[in-house]
């Protein structure tokens, strides 16, 4: 080839990791593409100065190459760079481009052992090569095979950090720079590069402060407008715009990704895959904010460029896969989260080995999903993995560290296990504080986090102290008209009450009526929950000049809302102690039935067998059921065959005798009575909602069982049973298909989800007075007949279950089931009303009750037996617990 060195310049202008040659070169390189071999054609030289060169094929053939990798055509750049290494570059220098451009290619497609090895072997190879210039000063228009070393350097390092090996993509970046600066000078923008992937490597790493140094250190080199033209800079920007995002500074961060996505969208065009980590990041901003329907938009986008230019076993395509798991779990999609997240494991471990922080997100990710069904035991064993693998690829001070281990202490807490989650708060908190400062939002997110399990450990005061550092940093993040303000100060209300403390608590309601006021108006349903709180207060001050017409103002605007006619119908529940039928409980035992999962996932609801298995749990360690007297049925298992089947001769029939407490929990749909047969339903797992009358299970007949096949004379039957505002909608397909929709059919579905919030819906028409339950049973529903029974929009529960077990221990193991329904109807009404603008009020009833206010947590005076076996006959006697007659209301 008797070519110029200065020949090749042009082909090097197409590399996009060509970081010594100004940007606008590369446009004039772009027109040689169509040239055929000995063509002359104008290029520009080093200096910048037009000069008319000879074309040959090779020459023809690396341009094509580099082409396809400048457009981010990664499987048609590889095979011309293999054909064009073949063919037996004729300088020294040649050959280096060649190899660089094949590595590259090889990293961007995912086949990183392969890369490497050509790296390093082309790295070691131009050293040799050149050896006698590394050590002399450059010299102008002389290109040489160590021109091409900082280059392979550059993209060795971002292979290292691919891989998650910091250390070495760490040593790498510096070593480039170093050689870099010899070459052009320690001020070229040339060198943006480098630092770049230096700064993307502390992000990744955890090193935030450092990140943020080198960004700072980044921009100082575009000191003109045509530098900041360069996609150095957008790269420079998206890595700020990243550091933003991790300080909650959310609003910048947005504004940032989107004014860095059009620059490189102008310089590479729409379907690049540098718009892609653009995409991804902007994303999961969207889906952090709850912004679904555009999370789900770039996700989807970040999708189809990835498959376009990758295949689906890059470990890009699948982190993909994962931001649409992420979103479908939030959605409470959790069959869709969870095949999307295997798939995500499955291509993401296999390219990277499990030994890498995006398989960590993954397991982290696999562990949430888990948690909100109730499946602790595999949601802490995917915990632990991810943590075991931060723990070894990660800073002690990281806050994807921190944040896994806030969400193992989440799934602990659920599961029970409130001293290891409270450690790992603690231990998270002190890391986002050192990483990320104390006004951080995440900081007040965990701090929140912590004090809800001091309270609901009965230490107020370090709750109080908790939440008070809450308020304050998400004060300073939001501003004081905020609605996280407004949660904290409302939790403040909360504590100060449980204390006593009723001036403390007129002060922050307060508070909270005033951000009500910004926030929405006076005439709110959000100022009227509030109100009413105000004036509960100011009766337990005894101030009864203010608190009534705040009862009367409460009381107007709640008579607008939805549900609030059947609130008006409200009877207070009556118990009568009673000697002859307040008798000793022998044993207890219970049904605990959860469906999130339908077999019509068109009906799914996000969080009913996560309540069952919550409700469950606290059964066995607060209310003295022994483990195996309870059985829990959830999803798949909780068909209505199973159902009649374990209420029947299949287990509670047989087992459950006469001077027994029985107790069933059901967290489901239900349907509306219908008019033909004049009956509520129960949708069980295998319920065919065209067909409800052949296919679920009748309310009437499932008290019917409880009537006749159950002997025991106390029976306590829980209904958290809701029917979806989604379970008219069509079902969508289980495979693969939600995921290739288009972006405006998947932005429809997010946005579906987006409108209708995080509730389930029961339909009217389940009154618990009208159900027939025959002597001695009590039945306690989530709402009353026309209203709806709502999820929450703070946790992971629906705010009936929640709020109930809270309640079952307002008064400790003491607590009688009419304290905990007087504080239920409270605490459920209260939230309902500020997160939904809604009326819910739990009911029970107890017209065939004959007794004393019995108490769940009464011990039973049998011994552990095999719950499969027929009990004793002949048991020993126990006084049941009752409420005594002189016991003052319990309002905590």
């Amino acid at each position: 080839m008797n070519t110029n060195p200065k020949t090749l310049v042009a082909i090097s202008l197409l590399l996009s990791i060509q970081m010594f040659i100004p940007a606008k070169g590369s446009q004039q390189a772009f027109a040689t593409t169509t040239q055929t071999a000995n063509t002359p054609v104008t290029v520009l030289d080093s200096n910048g100065k037009s000069k008319s060169v000879g074309f040959t094929e090779l020459d023809r053939i690396i341009l094509e190459a580099s082409t396809n990798y400048e457009h981010g055509r990664y499987k048609e750049a590889i095979p011309l760079f293999e054909q064009a290494r073949l063919a037996g570059p004729t300088t020294d220098y040649q050959k280096a481009q060649v190899n660089l451009g094949l590595a590259e290619s090889y990293r961007s497609e995912g086949r990183l052992k392969e890369a490497e090895a050509l790296f390093k072997k082309a790295i070691a190879e131009a050293k040799e090569d050149d050896a006698k210039h590394l050590n002399k000063k450059y010299k102008a228009n002389v290109k040489n095979s160590s021109d091409v070393i900082p280059y392979m350097m550059n993209d060795l390092a971002i292979l290292y950090l691919n891989e998650s090996r910091f250390a070495e993509a760490e040593a790498m970046a510096k070593e480039c720079i170093e050689l870099g600066i010899k070459k052009v000078g320690p001020k070229s923008f040339a060198l943006a590069l480098p630092y770049n992937a230096l700064a993307r490597t502390y992000f990744k790493w955890g090193k935030l402060s450092e990140s943020k140094a080198t960004v700072k250190k980044t921009f100082e080199l575009f000191t003109t407008p045509a530098s900041k033209q360069n996609y150095l800079y957008a790269y420079t920007s998206f890595n700020l715009a990243q550091i933003l995002d991790q300080e909650g500074k959310y609003k910048n961060a947005e504004e940032l990704y989107k004014a860095t996505l059009l620059g490189i969208e102008s310089i590479f065009g729409f379907d690049h895959s540098h718009c892609a980590a653009i995409l991804e990041a902007q994303g999961e901003l969207y889906r952090k904010e709850g912004k679904y329907a555009e999370a789900t938009k770039a996700f989807q986008r970040v999708r189809k460029i990835r498959l376009a230019a990758y295949s689906k076993t890059h470990a890009d395509y699948g982190k993909a896969l994962l931001d649409l798991a992420l979103v479908a779990r939030d959605e409470g999609r959790y069959l869709r989260a969870q095949e999307l997240c295997n798939q995500a494991t499955s291509i993401i471990t296999a390219a990277l080995g499990e030994d890498n922080i995006d398989s960590a997100k993954c397991m982290i990710t696999a562990a949430s999903i888990f948690r909100y069904q109730g499946k602790y035991a595999e949601a802490e064993e995917q915990a632990q993995k991810a943590m075991s693998i931060n723990e070894k690829l990660l800073t002690a001070n990281n806050a994807t560290y921190a944040h896994d281990m806030e969400e193992l202490a989440q799934i602990l807490a659920d599961g029970g296990k409130d001293q290891e989650a409270k450690t790992l708060l603690e231990k998270a908190l002190k890391i986002d504080e050192t990483t990320l400062g104390a006004d951080h939002p995440d900081i007040a997110s965990t701090t929140r986090s912590l004090a809800a399990i001091y309270f609901q450990e009965k230490d107020a005061p370090k709750a109080q102290q908790l939440y008070e550092k809450a308020l304050a940093t998400t004060e300073k993040s939001y501003g004081p008209n905020n609605a996280e303000v407004l949660l904290t100060v409302r939790s403040l209300a909360d504590v100060t009450n449980a204390q006593n403390k009723f001036q403390e608590t007129e002060t922050w309601l307060k508070k909270a009526l005033s951000i009500d006021e910004n926030l929405y108006s006076k005439k709110s349903p959000q100022y009227a929950r509030d109100l009413d709180a105000l004036a509960k207060t100011y009766i337990k001050l005894n101030d009864k000049t203010k608190a009534d017409p705040l009862l009367a103002e409460y009381a107007t605007l709640k008579q607008a809302l939805p549900g609030a006619n059947s609130d008006s119908h409200f009877s207070e529940i009556k118990f009568a102690p009673n000697q002859l039928t307040d008798k000793s409980v022998n044993d207890k035992w219970a049904i605990v039935i959860g469906v999130s999962n339908f077999k019509d996932q068109s009906i799914n609801l996000k969080y009913a067998a996560k309540d069952a298995t919550d409700f469950r749990n606290f059964l066995v360690t607060h209310e003295n059921f022994k483990a195996d007297h309870v059985q829990l049925m959830t999803d798949a298992n909780a068909t209505k065959e199973k159902i009649i089947s374990k209420l029947g001769d299949g287990w509670l029939g047989r087992v459950a005798k006469k001077d027994d407490l029985v107790l069933i929990y059901a967290s489901s749909h239900g349907s509306a009575a219908q008019d033909d047969v004049g009956v509520n339903f129960l949708v069980t797992y295998d319920t065919d909602k065209s067909k409800l009358v052949s296919t679920g299970l009748p309310m009437q007949w499932l008290t019917k069982i409880i009537q006749e096949q159950i002997h025991s004379d106390r029976v306590v039957v829980i209904l958290d049973v809701c029917h979806s505002g989604a379970a008219t909608t069509t079902a969508k397909s289980t495979d693969m298909a939600d995921i290739e929709d288009d972006d405006q059919n998947a932005s429809a579905t997010a946005a579906k989800a987006d409108s209708g919030g995080k509730g389930i819906a029961r339909g009217q028409g389940i009154n618990a007075s009208a159900l027939s339950l025959g002597s001695g049973q009590i039945v306690l529903c989530s709402s009353l007949a026309n209203q709806i029974s709502w999820e929450s929009k703070n946790y992971p529960n629906s705010v009936f279950t929640k709020r109930l077990i809270e309640a079952l221990q307002c008064n400790g193991a003491d607590t009688t089931l009419k304290q905990a329904y007087e504080q239920l109807r409270a605490s459920v009404s209260t939230e309902v009303l500020g997160d939904r603008g809604a009326v819910q009020t739990p009911d029970l009833a107890n017209k065939n009750w004959t007794g004393g206010d019995p108490v769940l947590a009464v011990k039973s005076s049998s011994k552990t037996v095999d719950s499969s076996a027929k009990p004793s006959t002949v048991p020993a006697k126990q006084p049941v617990k009752t409420a005594p007659r002189a016991r003052a209301r319990s309002n905590k």
